[in-house]
């Protein structure tokens, strides 16, 4: 009977070793996706800053077509902003609570 009790609990205790090394790693994986798509969000970002910059350098020299370009690009910035939302805050003027 001893025995059967040490073989279950040995046969518990890998089987809760393997469930935390799961649950470790399936939280590597997300972590990773995250970081991934955290750096691709940020390449994006930067760059539409240089196509923007670079466009409102010019912004006196623009064509018709260039113009067209800049507010696109502008209106594709916020629609993105818009579907993002604002999920850091800074999109909001804190409200300062009176005293």
């Amino acid at each position: 009977m001893l025995r059967l009790i040490a073989a279950t609990a040995l046969v518990t205790a890998a089987g809760v070793g393997w469930l935390i090394y799961r649950q470790e790693k399936l939280m590597a994986t997300a972590a990773e996706q995250i970081n991934t798509l955290s750096a691709k969000v940020d390449d994006i970002a930067a760059d539409f800053r240089a196509f923007r910059d670079a466009m409102t350098a010019e912004r006196e020299n623009l064509t018709e077509s260039g113009q067209a370009a800049l507010d696109a690009a502008n209106a594709k910035l916020d629609a993105f902003d818009t579907e993002v939302g604002d999920a850091d805050g800074s999109d909001t003027t804190p409200v300062n609570p009176t005293v």
